[in-house]
């Protein structure tokens, strides 16, 4: 079932119409938007700014590429590019599994761009753990694991014990509870 659009969700689509025609102010436009929410799930899940840099960078440079392709009758933008960058997330976490381990050299002279974003990750961080204590504990834990491991919606309901068709539609409306809770709160 589609729910209604709302303001936000029916701007970024059309923003995602426009980048489909090659339009980068819109893409300029969706990134100011959306890069903060991304940024905050990929340091939840990959704990390396540096990297995360890196994936939110490939994930718009897919968005772009790819955004003719988007679908406003099957998913709602956010849902999408978030989508993208939990996949990019997890293909990351999968390919650093199988390369050796090695240890990162310490960075001794972190900009103060990475030291800023580093702390606006954290702060969004806080945000949406302060935006998820308020959930019910199925669905929390349901869009926790979703949200921050590599676990596939099958593996959720196998951890979870509940059938799939139940976990996808307590992360779904999680996700939009969520977005909304994230978007009425003060930045």
């Amino acid at each position: 079932m589609h729910e209604p659009e709302n303001d936000g969700a029916v701007e970024e689509a059309a923003l995602l119409a426009r980048i489909g025609r090659g339009d980068r102010a819109a893409l300029r436009e969706l990134y100011a938007r959306q890069a903060g929410p991304l940024f905050s799930l990929a340091l939840r899940m990959v704990g390396d700014v540096g990297e995360v840099e890196e994936l939110l960078q490939d994930v718009f440079v897919k968005i772009w590429q790819h955004a003719a392709t988007y679908d406003p009758q099957l998913s709602r933008p956010f849902t999408w590019t978030f989508t993208l960058m939990r996949r990019a997330c997890i293909d990351h976490l999968r390919r650093r599994r199988r390369a050796p381990d090695r240890m990162p050299l310490p960075d001794a002279a972190a900009s103060d761009d990475v030291v800023r974003r580093a702390a606006e990750a954290a702060d969004d961080s806080a945000r949406v753990r302060d935006a998820l204590a308020d959930f019910p504990a199925d669905q929390r834990a349901a869009l926790e694991l979703a949200l921050f491991s590599p676990l596939t919606h099958g593996e959720i309901a196998r951890r979870l014990e509940q059938p799939e068709g139940t976990v996808k539609s307590w992360i779904r409306r999680g996700l939009l509870d969520l977005r909304a809770a994230l978007t009425d709160s003060p930045p």
